[in-house]
């Protein structure tokens, strides 16, 4: 990305107990995320390398506003800008290969040639996600965060064939001793772990980890 919103007061509300050096760290951190879109690498001495920080800031800055995960640190507010950058760069991609954005006395089906209404039809059927159910089934918290890339991963791996399962293993694990402590991984970790393919031991839940911020 070569640019990102920044949401001052938001930040400032969540950054005000840091100290100058953690400050400066998390900026850098945010913009080693969107400039790589993707998460951070899990090798915190190469990290702090990058952002020019001592290694001890580095984590402890990680630890606060980033998620441990096999593919990296993860962020759910910076994957859901990113998810949204992507979609835009993908639009205007396509609409310049139609030649630009339709006048305003234009529709863009006028520069297309028309469908056929049953192709319509079945496109439809085959694109309908669960997507919204599973997302309104996951708990509300401080954790639910980042739908956009969630969902972006939902519709990637084709999780509609397997949503009964999950939907199932959700309404699951709410009840558990885990989740209502308050230890329930974000959406974007529980799918990309494909949490629901685990055995699950309620005496070892709390056992299973902190949760990250």
């Amino acid at each position: 990305m070569i640019w990102y919103k920044f949401h001052l007061g938001d930040y400032i509300t969540h950054t005000l107990h840091l100290s100058d050096a953690e400050d400066l760290a998390y900026r850098r951190l945010l913009d080693l995320y969107y400039m790589s879109e993707k998460a951070i690498p899990l090798n915190t001495e190469e990290v702090a390398r990058k952002i020019r920080l001592d290694l001890d800031i580095t984590e402890s800055v990680l630890g606060e506003f980033f998620e441990k995960t096999p593919e990296g640190y993860r962020n759910g507010r910076c994957d859901e800008e990113i998810a949204k950058y992507q979609h835009q760069v993908a639009t205007n991609r396509s609409l310049g290969k139609r030649g630009g954005r339709p006048k305003k006395t234009e529709s863009v089906t006028e520069s297309e040639p028309k469908a056929n209404p049953k192709k319509i039809q079945n496109k439809n059927i085959n694109t309908s996600s669960r997507f919204d159910e599973f997302w309104s089934t996951w708990p509300t918290s401080k954790r639910k965060v980042g739908k956009a890339a969630v969902q972006v991963k939902w519709e990637k791996h084709n999780l509609d064939q397997v949503a009964d399962m999950i939907i199932a293993n959700v309404n699951d694990l709410k009840t558990s001793e885990q989740w209502l402590g308050g230890f329930e991984p974000a959406p974007l970790t529980y799918i990309n772990q494909r949490r629901w393919e685990d055995d699950y031991f309620p005496e070892q839940a709390i056992a299973q980890g902190r949760r990250a911020i």
